[in-house]
């Protein structure tokens, strides 16, 4: 293209051309009679070119070409264009500059022909190979993320750079029909397009200014024997962190933020670093600001927001904690970064679902990686694969932490399918209790529904005792399937007891499970007075496994205080027996709620400088037998008969193990209970004896209306958290 100063430029019309910058603006270019330069031109001091022809299409021209084609075509034809005057050196200039454009574009487009065909000629060496219509370049960015309108905006930057392209280009690129002149005449902080619309890639959150060992807070050996801690003490309580990844020196250079939330975690349970705690809690505090505020994000920085959530302090009110932001966050971070996709080619999934999966289901593992900024890592290395790998642990960790929150995190097809997941070569011990949660908080949704339909349609084709019979089995079905899958893969010791964090979530489910047919509107009344002694024996359960566990419980989480406090009220309230009744449990439940609440007061405070959450729901729950009504006259006195439970209902509680146990059934009564010392079996043997406290006069009121404590959303059954 051929250009000329501005002075010159007027047409044979006596029309003035606009210059280049006006033109690129859409705005009039007004400039004086034997001014160089316009008025926009000087206000940004700035060239002002101005073309020697019109740059449209012409009259009767039929040239149709777009976009790169177009652009090479002009330059093209400016080279074959007969040279008027051999002695004019500015066109000469002119057309070496388009020379040497037109070969740096041809040339790079011969290397990105030359990179994907090295991507496809790579990818049989992966695990798993990717699925045939994978090797068809044109339909590589056919339709993906078509769902997500603003994901296939930035996806439109890969039809035209890639990756290495992106590193390369300079800060601004232009058009290439503007001439190399006008690379220098566009305004200052004008955003291109090509610098625009790339793919979303980590934001590190790394510096001097964060890092607390450049700060002096702490020093890098005293960070590698806070995470040394940290992974034998408290990493069971917060799954998504691998070992053999996430180091000292490897979290250090990837997040600020989460190698400072490790160490306050770890800090926060040693009795003598108070002072180091309190000053690595500060800073995290900080930098989790800092993280909202300037768009960091990694899968470290969604990995530190989950680390924070467990011992977060419960602040001055009750919902003053920071718990549904950081989770929020972490959500958002998740997102941007596709950590809820299958990495493909995959090597914890088989070939044959990997054909069956929609692309938008699933990311590349080299765009996985040059999004987490490790470019240089080859996807079928070791470290490669543990790398992809902890993409896909973090977001299962996170749905084991947020899913019960009204549906905070949304289904995924890498949850539909994790059932072995933890089945691999290079998972972490750890793997299997998380995803053993993971698939059944997942497939709640199904039971609740199938549940909700039998109350919904009894008295269409039931009875109440024929939906209450249905029920009791769709839903031991439920857990007995769900027992026989996980208690084999992730018990410890011979007897393949489950982790005790592990046992006090599953026996909370199945409270919850029952909390939601006791209180569902159209459950018949039978139904409700049955799974009233199933709901009492899941609630004690899972304060006895709170007691007895109580030495493996010192770092408990906050989540696993509030579902034992859901226990006790619960409890507290099925525990309530008619006036008429002659026997009751109520004093032995009440005194299992005292101890559960002095090991929560122990847990919260110790060491002394932690302040837990445990000691506030401690003391509530403390106070909420105080206040609790009086027990009936009966169950003061020692009864002189025990009434056996109904027979239409033989067990009230899913017995997953096979072992009879029998109780005296004179004097049962006699004295309280000692429930923390009792076995799984031996609860629901009490329960079940206690007949005449479900009987046929015991009042129907809803759980959550017993003692008003709707303030703590308790027993909603998708509150499962």
């Amino acid at each position: 293209m051929e250009v000329e100063s501005a002075g010159s430029a007027s047409s044979p019309h006596g029309k003035q051309a606009a210059c280049l910058n006006c033109r690129r603006s859409k705005i009039r270019c007004n400039r004086l009679t034997g001014e160089s330069s316009c008025e926009k031109c000087k206000q940004t001091n700035a060239e002002c070119i101005v073309p020697n022809h019109h740059l449209g299409r012409q009259k009767g021209v039929k040239n149709k070409r777009k976009g790169l084609e177009k652009a090479i075509h002009q330059i093209e034809q400016a080279i074959k264009r007969p040279k008027v005057d051999s002695s004019d050196g500015d066109a000469q200039r002119a057309i070496s500059v388009l020379q040497e454009l037109l070969g740096q574009v041809q040339g790079q487009l011969t290397q990105n022909e030359h990179e994907n065909t090295n991507d496809l000629s790579e990818a049989p060496d992966y695990p798993r190979m990717t699925p045939p219509r994978d090797t068809h370049a044109e339909e590589s960015l056919a339709l993906v993320d078509a769902e997500n309108p603003l994901q296939l905006l930035a996806r439109a930057s890969d039809l035209q750079l890639s990756p290495t392209g992106v590193r390369r280009a300079p800060r601004r690129p232009m058009q290439l029909s503007e001439g190399s002149s006008s690379l220098q005449s566009a305004p200052i902080g004008e955003p291109s397009g090509k610098s625009f619309f790339v793919p979303t890639k980590a934001n590190l959150d790394v510096g001097s200014e964060l890092d607390p060992v450049e700060l002096g807070l702490v020093t890098f050996d005293e960070s590698e024997s806070l995470f040394s801690f940290f992974y034998q003490n408290l990493a069971h309580t917060r799954w998504g962190l691998d070992p053999l990844i996430h180091t000292p020196s490897f979290v250090r250079s990837q997040s600020a933020f989460l190698f400072t939330s490790i160490m306050a975690g770890a800090a926060l349970f040693l009795p003598s670093a108070a002072a180091l705690s309190k000053r690595l809690s500060r800073h995290c505090k900080w930098l989790a600001k800092r993280v909202f505020t300037h768009r960091h994000r990694s899968v470290e920085i969604v990995l530190a927001f989950m680390v924070n959530v467990p011992w977060m302090n419960p602040g001055d009110r009750l919902g003053d904690d920071d718990t549904c932001s950081y989770i929020a966050m972490a959500l958002t971070v998740a997102l941007d970064l596709s950590l809820n996709k299958i990495v493909s080619p995959s090597s914890s999934f088989q070939q044959e679902l990997m054909s069956r999966l929609a692309r938008a289901e699933c990311i590349d593992a080299k765009r996985a990686l040059h999004m987490d900024g490790f470019d240089d890592v080859d996807p079928s290395s070791e470290w490669g694969l543990r790398l992809l790998r902890r993409r896909e642990r973090a977001w299962i960790a996170f749905v084991c932490l947020a899913r019960g929150r009204s549906y905070t995190v949304p289904p995924t097809t890498l949850i539909e399918n994790c059932d072995r997941w933890h089945l691999s070569n290079i998972a972490d011990p750890r793997d299997g209790s998380m995803n053993s949660m993971a698939v059944l908080r997942r497939d709640l949704d199904g039971l609740f529904q199938k549940v909700k339909s039998s109350c919904d349609t009894y008295r269409v084709v039931d009875t109440g005792s024929e939906a209450a019979q249905l029920i009791k089995e769709t839903i031991q079905t439920f857990y007995d399937r769900w027992y026989a899958t996980w208690a084999l893969s992730i018990g410890e010791e011979d007897t393949c007891s489950l982790p005790p964090y592990v046992e006090i979530l599953v026996t909370h489910t199945q409270l919850s499970t029952y909390g939601g047919v006791i209180n569902h509107p159209t459950a018949p009344i039978e139904v409700k007075r049955f799974f009233r002694a199933a709901g009492l024996s899941s609630a004690l359960n899972v304060l006895r496994a709170a007691i007895q566990g109580e030495s493996r419980l010192k770092s408990m989480p906050n989540n696993t205080v509030i579902m034992i406090s859901f226990a006790a009220c619960s409890a507290l309230s099925l525990s309530v027996t008619p006036g008429d009744s002659r026997s009751s449990l109520a004093p032995s439940v009440r005194n299992l709620i005292e101890e559960t609440a002095g090991v929560l007061e122990r847990i919260g405070s110790t060491p002394s400088h932690r302040s837990g959450a445990s000691v506030l729901y401690g003391r509530f729950l403390r106070e909420l037998i105080r206040r609790a009504p009086a027990l009936p006259l009966q169950s003061r006195g020692n009864p002189s008969k025990v009434d056996a439970p109904e027979p239409t209902f033989p067990s009230a509680y899913l017995d997953h193990s096979a072992v009879p146990v029998t109780l005296p059934p004179e004097g049962l009564w006699s004295e309280p209970l000692q429930f923390s010392a009792m076995s799984d079996n031996q609860i629901v043997d009490a329960v079940n004896r206690a007949g005449t406290a479900f009987g046929a006069s015991i009042p129907d009121v809803p759980l959550d209306d017993m003692l008003n404590w709707d303030w703590l959303d308790f027993a909603n059954p998708d509150f499962n958290f």
